[in-house]
């Protein structure tokens, strides 16, 4: 077998990991069509931006102040996003598949102010897509919605979440690793469980 046939297959293999860790989320709930998309081209490698994706100390350069992620199927994909209240943090979720260098997905949640959703569950896939002057295109796809107050109130949250995010992603390479000290979100964006994606204070 020759080694593009190899990585073929591989590929092929890896989907179909993605694809039934997605099949096994829509059984375990009933979901709507919707989803959500944002995409954003960041002046970096593939392989820059792959690193902070995928690595604890890559992740807490620009999602949030500390990560534990293990780059395994099955391993954590954490994010905290207040260190010192595991409640405002996505503990418990786990890698469901990746293709180094092109794409990852693993579960997300919710919130316990809004039990529906967080026994629901839903996942998140990332896509990497080289651009030229050695940029890269980043496509994050939430998928998994249900129906209902509860999942409208996330879902409206994380459309605007995600978008945020990218764009402190973009920061991250522009001017450097986030400084949290730094960070804040305004009174009208908080919210009192603090299950939130800050945004970057303005220079």
């Amino acid at each position: 077998m020759t080694n593009k046939t190899y990585s073929g297959y591989r590929r092929v293999i890896i989907w179909c990991i993605a694809l039934a860790g997605a099949v096994h989320g829509m059984l375990a709930s009933e979901v709507s069509p919707r989803s959500i998309r944002a995409e954003v081209v960041v002046d970096a490698s593939v392989q820059d931006v792959w690193r902070v994706w995928t690595t604890s100390s890559g992740a807490q350069e620009f999602f949030a102040p500390k990560a534990n992620i293990s780059l395994a199927i099955g391993g954590p994909y954490e994010i905290y996003f207040d260190p010192a209240n595991e409640e405002k943090s996505t503990k418990g979720m786990k890698l469901l598949s990746f293709a180094p260098n092109e794409m990852l997905s693993f579960g997300w949640t919710a919130p316990i102010s809004l039990p529906k959703v967080r026994e629901g569950r839903t996942w998140v896939v990332v896509q990497f897509r080289s651009e030229a002057g050695d940029k890269t295109r980043v496509i994050v796809s939430h998928y998994g919605w249900g129906e209902g107050p509860e999942w409208d109130v996330e879902h409206a949250h994380f459309v605007r979440g995600w978008n945020d995010l990218l764009g402190r992603l973009q920061d991250r390479f522009r001017d450097g690793p986030i400084d949290w000290s730094q960070e804040f979100a305004s009174p009208d964006e908080q919210r009192k469980d603090g299950f939130s994606l800050k945004r970057r204070k303005a220079s």
